[in-house]
């Protein structure tokens, strides 16, 4: 029995077990019967979204597709993109949360961006006034958009203004990107205050005393055309009977007083005393000398030996006594004040080699950093041309007093800091910036004294190209603004000394800070020469009239050291050897040193004789030119000073500062000897 129901069971198991899986143990004619999962693929619902319009950022408004099970999208463009005008594809990829059972789905949609054009920006502040007859730069014609695009202007640039009063300024501004921006225009209004007629003087040559003053002396000119006359002090018919440097004056009252004011001009006589003689009077003091110097902008670090031959006074040293360095435009950060001061080392570390050798340091800015400038010509690095926005003005005074306090930390006193190199020059090649007198006046009047506080430092200012006084005029006429200015300084390119009747009126110092002659060999299509004694007579007599006629305090010369030896511009060559430019330098740099005066001298007794004389410390030098191709015998008168001997020191053709045996002084007056095309320096 028992047997029977284990057969039994036996029998209903294994019908269970094949009904399962096949039990039996046999396979023959069979099949295995195993199952295999098969996955899906997700529905995605993704509606065509509604069109935007340009300049709409995608979000979930568009990027708003579902799915049929949990999971996530990624979507392309993705959400805050800003698409182009047009027809444009939006996809997106699907991630299903159940891996196993889902797969990954993508779907796409289009969207239409619709064009809608926007109209740009533009910013044009009020421009500072300029003068009847002024012609329209980048310092009026400023305008800045908020997209890239070019500005056609009305009148354009480089137009004469020959309308006093309010001139109406328009311009038209087209967008780079027409598809979506527009064309705008906008109008401003210029103010055109009366003109300041140019004048034109060239010292006249020298007359013999008793000479009555006539239009061969009395011939200064206007320029542009301007109509009107000229009135003299002293005035035709004046008899010149004081030998020495008579100072002559003219005033031009133009024809039309609408829209032009009067000028005055100055120009120096010299007058010969009717003996032949040359006097010099060291009991009339005229300016005092701060230095003889130049610039080693851009130079990079210069060796002892350099600043040794420039600045030291061992024989065959130049004793330079003044050194320009550039401030070169740092990064300003305005929010924290500061800048990176590392671009303003080098120049500095120069400076300081050459103050342990006595050399006073003024630092010169060519551009403020272009952070602060506005300029619509998209040059290469925001450095050239421009105009410092009036937005900046206070961040440049902090600027300015940042280098003070990073040249004082360096060990560097500074004498004098300027404003801006050439603010009249738009060379659109290298650093730049350009000013107004109105610009300068109102900076100075606001700002003008945060770069010196607490400093013994001067501000300088204007550093124009061509030394013109109109650049510092209005500042000087303004009592809030002059307070601040400590030296006018200007440059002589294309322009000779004059007298600065203003500045020396309000007793500023007057330094002229830069000027590079061309040299008398580098004509034709020569590609290298060298110096010669031509242009040690062209510096020397440069200097000259700088002393005499504009009675400056201090000269520089552009480069001190050559930045090509085969066509040399600077006082030294590459190798540390004077070139003739800075022989003639030397003439003056080593023996008329600063704190010394010059005193009234006959400056130009003969054709082609150039006489200058100086005394400090005890010494006293007197400087002779003979720019003559032929010997001169100059007799000199000295009154007011006892000299018993003097040491000449010559160059000529053959010779370079040479000193000469020493010679008797009987009476207070000896003949000088001058050799021809020579510099004659005599020093007791």
């Amino acid at each position: 029995m028992q047997n029977k129901i284990q057969s039994m069971f036996l029998a209903a198991s294994c019908a269970l077990i094949l009904l399962i899986s096949g039990c039996g143990g046999g396979s023959s004619g069979g099949s295995s019967g195993s199952t295999t999962s098969v996955k899906t693929t997700p529905t995605i619902t993704w509606a065509t979204p509604a069109a935007i319009t340009y300049g709409t950022a995608l979000s979930s408004t568009q990027l708003d597709a579902t799915a049929s099970v949990p999971g996530t999208f990624t979507y392309t463009p993705a959400a805050g993109t800003v698409l182009a005008a047009g027809s444009q594809l939006l996809s997106v990829t699907f991630t299903p949360t159940d891996t196993t059972d889902y797969n990954t789905a993508t779907a796409s949609v289009t969207l239409n961006v619709t064009s809608a054009k926007t109209s740009p920006t533009i910013t044009w502040d009020p421009p500072v006034p300029v003068q009847y007859g002024s012609w329209l730069g980048n310092t009026t014609l400023s305008a800045i958009a908020s997209v890239p695009g070019s500005f056609a202007y009305s009148p354009a640039a480089g137009s004469q203004i020959l309308t006093l009063g309010s001139v109406k300024l328009s311009l038209t501004f087209t967008p780079t990107d027409s598809t979506d921006y527009n064309s705008v225009t906008a109008t401003n209004t210029l103010t055109v205050t009366q003109g300041i007629p140019g004048l034109s003087w060239n010292a006249p040559a020298p007359v013999v005393q008793g000479t009555a003053l006539s239009s061969t002396q009395l011939n200064a000119t206007v320029l542009y055309g301007v109509g009107g006359t000229f009135s003299y002090s002293p005035d035709v018919g004046a008899v010149m009977n004081t030998p020495g440097t008579t100072i002559l004056t003219a005033t031009f009252t133009p024809t039309d007083t609408t829209d032009y004011t009067t000028a005055s001009t100055t120009t120096a006589l010299t007058v010969v005393p009717s003996t032949g003689t040359a006097l010099i009077d060291f009991g009339a003091a005229e300016q005092t000398i701060d230095g003889f110097g130049g610039s080693e902008a851009w130079y990079g670090p210069m060796t002892s030996a350099t600043i040794n031959k420039l600045y030291g006074t061992a024989a065959g040293d130049l004793a330079l006594t003044i050194m320009r360095v550039r401030i070169a435009p740092a990064t300003w950060t305005s929010a924290t004040q500061t800048a990176d001061t590392t671009q303003w080392t080098t120049e500095l570390d120069n400076a300081s080699a050459a103050q342990a050798l006595g050399a006073t340091i003024f630092a010169t800015p060519w551009t403020p950093p272009p952070s602060m400038k506005i300029d619509n010509a998209s040059r290469s690095n925001g450095t050239e041309s421009g105009i410092l926005n009036p937005a900046s003005y206070a961040d440049y005074a902090a600027y300015l007093k940042t280098y003070v306090t990073y040249a004082t930390s360096l060990g560097v006193n500074l004498y004098a800091v300027s404003m801006q190199n050439e603010p009249d020059w738009d060379p659109m090649t290298y650093e730049s910036c350009l000013w107004t007198a109105g610009q300068f006046d109102t900076w100075l009047a606001n700002y003008g004294s945060m770069p010196t506080a607490g400093t013994s430092v001067k501000l300088m200012m204007p550093e124009s190209f061509s030394f013109s006084p109109a650049m510092s005029a209005t500042a000087l006429n303004d009592p809030a603004a002059e307070a601040n200015i400590g030296i006018i300084a200007g440059h002589l390119y294309g322009a000779s000394p004059t007298y600065p009747t203003l500045a020396k009126s309000m007793n500023k110092e007057v330094w002229e800070t830069e000027h590079a002659l061309s040299s008398v060999n580098s004509s034709g299509t020569a590609t290298s020469w060298s110096t010669s004694i031509g242009d040690a007579l062209a510096l020397a007599e440069e200097i000259h009239w700088s002393m005499t006629l504009g009675e400056y305090n201090a000269y520089n010369w552009w480069w001190v050291v050559n930045d090509n030896d085969n066509q040399p511009t600077g006082l030294i060559d590459s190798n540390n050897n004077p070139t003739y430019f800075g022989l003639g330098m030397e003439h003056f740099s080593r023996f008329v040193r600063p704190g010394y005066v010059r005193y009234s001298a006959t400056s130009n007794p003969v054709s082609g004789v150039y006489l200058s004389a100086y005394a400090g410390n005890g010494h006293q030098v007197i400087v002779v030119i003979n720019a003559n191709t032929t010997a001169a015998s100059l007799p000199i008168q000295i009154n007011n000073q006892t000299i018993t001997s003097l040491t000449p020191y010559q160059t000529t053709s053959s010779a370079s500062v040479a000193a000469q045996t020493a010679i008797t002084v009987t009476g207070n007056s000896f003949t000088a000897s001058l050799p021809a095309q020579s510099i004659t320096t005599y020093v007791q």
